[in-house]
């Protein structure tokens, strides 16, 4: 128990800056390609891309925690299955 306990945040942590940076990226990009040309900073008070980045960053760490946390636990799983 404790073992899938101590996977499941290692895989949670390692999910989330993986996340955060791979959606930040995803983000800018999008935000750079499609959001650049529009004029929300006096709205908002962020320009496009840098608030795509930071939105990109956001669900590309939540999306990449649940997914670190089930394979952390499935290879918790298999490991123990050989021992």
């Amino acid at each position: 128990m404790k073992r899938k306990l101590l996977s499941g945040i290692i895989g949670g942590f390692i999910g989330l800056v993986i996340g955060v940076i791979g959606g930040g990226f995803v983000g800018l990009v999008v935000g750079g390609t499609f959001l650049g040309s529009l004029d929300i900073y006096k709205y908002t008070g962020f320009e496009g891309y840098e608030l795509a980045a930071y939105v990109g960053a956001v669900i590309g760490a939540l999306l990449a925690i649940i997914l670190g946390v089930k394979l952390a636990l499935r290879i918790a799983s298999q490991t123990k299955k050989k021992i």
